[in-house]
């Protein structure tokens, strides 16, 4: 019962962050979830949480979404989507392949976000970097887990701000979510009877704090949110490429 509750509150309090922020809470929930439940559990209940709260978010947001941009990232997203499924039905549990990929994408994350921007650069951004994000994001999306910070670092580039840039990574990250619960159902075998409950009271917390988020916005300025979402990134960043990548290859070639 205590797992029980220490796991609603993430939900409801990481739902509130990426209401405010946009990104963050994704991660954070991920890294909770890794500590009571298996790596074959967690993503498969991470995922199913963030496409309500990222859900949610789109319906809280939905006058803002950008669906040019959406339109882009699906290109890419679809197949990218695919082929991570082809990924994991090889891989299985976590390698060692699966730890340099999160060095990667660590690395692209931290580096996108400290890379200055270009002067004049329009939020419009070239025609092929959105469905290219969408390819490898989807790719990604069934072995790294929280595939926010991925994503999270081009809209940023790309000058979208506040409600914009929450409301299109939603919808964005909902499609990658859909994309990957289908994928566990047929190649991860799960005990539906002890996460599901678990898996639901989630869900139902995620909802209101994803509104609580929304409001709390309101109060957050600009130029706020541009700080708030670059220090989230760069957290994320060292997160992964850290604590998911380097620790434990580290680890495993000590023991090895």
């Amino acid at each position: 019962m205590v797992i029980w509750v220490v796991l609603a509150a993430a939900s409801f309090l990481t739902a509130m962050i990426s209401g405010i922020i946009g990104m963050g809470g994704g991660i954070l929930l991920l890294a909770t979830l890794f500590c009571f439940l298996a790596h074959a559990e967690a993503i498969p209940t991470h995922a199913t949480v963030q496409l309500v709260s990222n859900t949610t978010r789109l319906l809280a947001f939905l006058m803002f979404v950008d669906w040019r941009t959406v339109r882009r990232f699906w290109i890419g997203a679809l197949p990218g989507s695919l082929i991570g499924a082809l990924l994991l039905w090889s891989l299985g549990e976590p390698t060692d392949s699966e730890r340099y990929l999160k060095l990667v994408v660590g690395a692209y994350i931290l580096v996108l976000t400290l890379l200055p921007k270009k002067r004049g650069r329009c939020s419009g951004g070239l025609w092929w970097d959105f469905p290219v994000l969408g390819l490898v994001a989807g790719m990604a999306a069934l072995t790294v887990g929280a595939i926010g910070p991925l994503i999270a670092p081009l809209f940023a580039r790309r000058e979208f701000l506040k409600e914009r840039l929450i409301a299109t990574k939603a919808v964005c990250q909902a499609t990658l979510h859909i994309a990957k619960i289908p994928a566990f159902l047929l190649l991860r075998s799960l005990d539906y009877e002890r996460l599901g409950m678990l898996t639901l009271v989630m869900v139902v917390v995620a909802i209101p704090g994803t509104l609580v988020g929304k409001a709390m916005l309101k109060r957050v300025s600009d130029a706020q949110f541009v700080t708030l979402y670059r220090v989230a990134l760069l957290v994320a960043g060292v997160k992964v490429f850290v604590f998911d990548g380097l620790v434990p290859l580290l680890r495993s070639e000590t023991e090895g």
